[in-house]
């Protein structure tokens, strides 16, 4: 197997068949039966949340295995976004992040890590991947962290397309999402309380 990818909870291996495995990483600095119980528990949830996505009509990895610590899925071979969001194809990709988004909270899916390193463009479709941050929520204002995570990361790593993006990642959300309005209220409420914070 070859490492493609290692991060602070997991390690992402091809393996000889053409599929990716993410298997979680030993933290030393836990008690083994805990460590255990942990790395199991995120790994189904993880997996759990790959297949909600699918049915709320999200591209995801389709799962090919799942066992203990490590799922293998299929390798979505394409760009990363946040390799080639740009003007020119900013209406596109954003239309489709934010119709994505809009349908996983819909379905009570909070990604927890919405950044465009996490969402591949392959086949003229959007993957989403990495839900290891992941959890299914009812909470308006869980959606809206979701949303503001996003929003920081556009800001951060597209500055330059950042607001024209928004507006279409959002008008697409709210076509897409049940429940958007109360959504992007709960959001203008966490922005207003962060300018609050940095004048203080």
């Amino acid at each position: 197997m070859k490492t493609i990818a290692t991060g602070a909870e997991a390690v992402l291996f091809l393996n000889d068949g053409g599929n990716v495995a993410k298997e979680r990483i030993k933290k030393g600095y836990r008690l083994d039966a805990l460590d255990d119980a942990i790395r199991r528990k995120r790994t189904r949830g993880e997996a759990r949340l790959l297949r909600e996505a699918r049915r709320a009509g999200v591209y995801t990895p389709q799962i090919t295995g799942e066992s203990g610590y490590s799922i293998e899925m299929d390798f979505i071979g394409g760009e990363e976004v946040r390799d080639i969001l740009s003007e020119k194809n900013m209406k596109e990709l954003c239309s489709l992040m934010g119709e994505a988004i809009g349908k996983m909270h819909s379905f009570n899916i909070v990604h927890g890590d919405l950044t465009t390193s996490n969402m591949i463009f392959s086949g003229g479709k959007l993957y989403f991947i990495d839900f290891g941050l992941g959890f299914q929520s009812k909470r308006t204002e869980d959606k809206a962290v979701d949303l503001r995570l996003l929003r920081q990361a556009m800001e951060s790593t597209h500055y330059k397309v950042a607001q024209k993006a928004w507006k279409i990642i959002l008008k697409a959300y709210q076509d897409n999402c049940q429940d958007a309005g109360r959504v992007l209220a709960a959001l203008a409420g966490i922005e207003k309380r962060g300018r609050y914070a940095k004048r203080d």
